[in-house]
């Protein structure tokens, strides 16, 4: 093996596409690995790390296109460049049918002058800067890059505060702004339930079930994941509740969170208790379900959109219906499992969704439960699961350098066949979000892997248990249902919402020696 390259001077394509490409030559015969990248820094950092980093690369600008992959001698060199060629070329015909895009926020103002929200994704060290333009140019922010200081997201957000704008993020993945849905969000109808939320998947999970029950939102705003932290203080999430307050079309607001610290969280509540308007608060993790006045506690994303949508005069309440009989489960499925099969191996591309399983188990099982993100006991490595481990594809050791496992999702696909050989593991619990900016079929993606593992199993004559939650609508672009009969026809067991599926999951192990 050897590494082989070029640099193209001058030539920039996104993120996203360059992923794509990358993706393309990997999957070429003799080719172990490849990255098609800008010439940055931390690109080249990335490099380095994969063991791609010529000394040809290391004179790029970050203006200059890196071409660089391991190939063996057998490989057709020529054939590889005109895969990159043609891929690159796809792109760039792409563009040329529609009418170029602003290259700047100043020109995009300049030939919009009517915009007032700006959705920034660059890499976080180039994002603030951004930001404060927008915000000086009198536009709401949607920040979803992530990687961006503390530092700088508190000024920010005290600079959007002081201008009576939005500053939702950094990392802010979800919202829905009169009833366009942006970056990661679902088809929702409108009705009058307003929803903020310190999450991303957390966010989505909420809308979507507060679709199935037959409700609807009016607007959904992302505050970014450390909104709620002492340091930023919820400057966010206050000023939304201060603006849903004052909306006429909503009637309930529902307020989402992993727990706060205890002097940010009086501060939201305080001012939740001085609205006439009925407010849902879920501080995931926290084991609450109490109302006091105007204030409903909830401890599940489920019973918060339950919660909203029965207090909402314009919604017709409908229970959520699974379509397995758990007892049957028990009776049949269990069996299969072999003694050495104790654990759950849960594998998310939504973290807040990953967190509020792992605390679900952790309540059950204290001192079992593992993962990389939320309040359970830390893995040592994200990349080997102990006992019951829930992992969140979607954070950033898994992220740098690669496109959202909800985008791209081969390393959750590769992460299920690894669990799936690991002879403790009993089920592996995963989530399939669809909606705006996700795959467009990430359950024939899913479905692929869990062939590949069955097969694989089947060599050893073991069996596991595959449990799946769709987040999604009936109006999502993927296609709920096809989406759903593509993983039941794989055997593939389907709940209804997360917890639902944490829930069965726990019940399907019960009984057995977890020590």
């Amino acid at each position: 093996m050897s590494v082989m390259g070029m640099i193209k001077n001058n030539a920039y394509y996104d993120s996203v596409t360059l992923m794509q490409v990358s993706r393309a030559v990997e999957e070429s015969e003799f080719v172990k690995k490849a990255m098609i990248s800008m010439g940055t820094d931390m690109n080249k950092e990335l490099l380095k790390a994969a063991g791609l980093l010529d000394k040809l690369f290391e004179a790029a600008k970050p203006s200059d296109l890196i071409i660089a992959f391991e190939a063996d001698e057998h490989a057709d060199i020529e054939q590889i460049y005109q895969i990159i060629e043609d891929k690159l070329n796809e792109k760039a015909k792409d563009d040329k049918e529609e009418e170029m895009p602003p290259t700047s926020l100043s020109s995009a103002v300049k030939r919009y002058p009517e915009l007032n929200l700006a959705v920034i994704s660059v890499a976080g060290v180039y994002a603030a800067a951004e930001v404060r333009k927008a915000l000086n140019k009198n536009l709401n922010v949607m920040l979803f890059s992530d990687n961006v200081s503390l530092e700088d997201e508190i000024a920010l957000k005290k600079l959007a505060h002081e201008k009576g704008l939005l500053m939702m993020g950094p990392d802010c993945g979800t919202a829905i702004i009169n009833s366009v849905g942006l970056c990661f969000a679902n088809k929702i109808r409108k009705g009058d339930i307003g929803v903020v939320g310190a999450s991303g998947t957390g966010t989505q999970e909420v809308t979507v079930l507060i679709d199935k029950m037959g409700g609807g939102v009016t607007q959904v705003i992302g505050t970014g994941g450390r909104d709620l932290s002492i340091e930023v203080g919820g400057i966010m999430m206050y000023d939304t509740l201060e603006a849903l307050d004052r909306d006429e079309k909503t009637d309930v607001i529902v307020l989402i969170s992993k727990p706060p610290v205890e002097e940010v969280a009086q501060r939201i509540i305080k001012r939740a208790e001085e609205s006439k308007k009925n407010i849902v608060i879920c501080f995931i993790g926290k084991d609450n379900n109490e109302s006091a006045g105007n204030i409903h506690y909830v401890p599940t994303l489920e019973e918060a959109a339950r919660k909203a949508v029965q207090l909402s005069s314009s919604s017709t309440y409908k229970e959520l219906v699974d379509a397995y009989d758990s007892d049957a489960l028990m009776e049949n499925v269990r069996p299969l499992l072999q003694e050495s099969q104790k654990y759950v191996r849960g594998l998310y591309c939504g973290g807040t969704v990953c967190d509020e399983s792992a605390g679900m188990f952790d309540k059950a099982i204290p001192g079992k439960v593992f993962s990389n993100v939320g309040k359970v006991r830390r893995l040592e490595d994200a990349g080997r699961s102990t006992m019951h481990s829930f992992i969140d594809l979607g954070d950033d050791e898994f992220t740098v350098g690669r496109p959202h496992p909800m985008i791209e999702p081969s390393l959750r696909n590769s992460r299920i066949i690894q669990e799936a050989m690991d002879e403790e593991t009993a089920i592996i619990l995963f989530d399939v979000e669809l909606g705006y900016g996700s795959h467009r079929d990430p359950a024939g993606e899913a479905v692929a892997a869990v062939r590949e593992a069955k097969k694989l199993l089947a060599s050893e004559n073991r069996n596991v248990i595959f449990v799946a939650y769709v987040l999604g609508t009936e109006d999502d672009l993927q296609g709920y249902h096809r989406q759903m009969e593509l993983l039941r026809s794989e055997g593939i067991i389907l709940a209804s919402s997360n917890a639902r599926a944490a829930e069965l999951c726990l019940k399907l192990i019960g009984g057995m020696s977890n020590e």
